[in-house]
């Protein structure tokens, strides 16, 4: 599978994270330069990563790629949904806060002055009340929403990786979900894929 995205987005991290745990190869154009956006632009008219060209199909999204992989794979040892419009719910949650966190991000990466204005705070206030929220989701066992690692679960893991790498969000705030990192932090396809500088 040829994967374009850069090493850091959550959204590809998670895609690298199913593809390892199923057994799927890859290899990763990197888009963070000139010439992996422009390669971007000829597949995609979207223009987000990631992006998966595999089998002669072009596929659009980090949910749509997981599904290609569990369904041509399995779910080998990551847990498949019991509740699929449960799991959906989570997984959309952890975007939509994802959302906030890299709206504000990239507008002060950008120069803006947004800190402290209404619309920022509307969004650290969309991302606690999305992890209060999924605090409440969690299983009996504090590390799972279901039971085991599922792709709420590695979703999860790499949003909070990735707003530390960014100091994008302090993620002390995520309150109880922090829970499900420290369970994970140390699987190998997510500590092999962690960001770092």
């Amino acid at each position: 599978m040829k994967l374009y995205g850069t090493t850091t987005s959550p959204f590809v991290r998670r895609v690298r994270v199913i593809a390892h745990e199923v057994g799927e190869p890859i290899d990763r154009l990197d888009t963070a330069p000139d010439e992996g956006q422009a390669a971007l632009r000829e597949v995609s008219p979207i223009r987000r990563v990631p992006v998966a060209v595999v089998d002669g199909r072009t596929i659009f999204d980090s949910r749509a790629i997981i599904e290609w992989l569990t369904i041509t794979h399995g779910w080998h040892d990551v847990s498949p949904p019991r509740d699929k419009w449960r799991d959906l719910n989570i997984v959309n949650a952890i975007d939509a806060a994802l959302d906030a966190v890299i709206q504000l991000f990239y507008l002060r990466r950008d120069g803006v002055a947004i800190d402290g204005t209404p619309y920022a705070q509307r969004q650290l206030d969309r991302a606690d009340a999305i992890f209060a929220w999924l605090g409440k989701q969690l299983g009996a066992d504090g590390k799972s929403f279901e039971s085991g690692l599922g792709v709420a679960e590695i979703s999860l893991v790499c949003a909070l990786d990735w707003m530390d790498f960014r100091n994008a969000y302090p993620t002390k705030r995520a309150g109880i979900v922090e829970s499900v990192r420290e369970a994970w932090r140390d699987r190998p396809s997510l500590a092999a894929s962690r960001p770092h500088a």
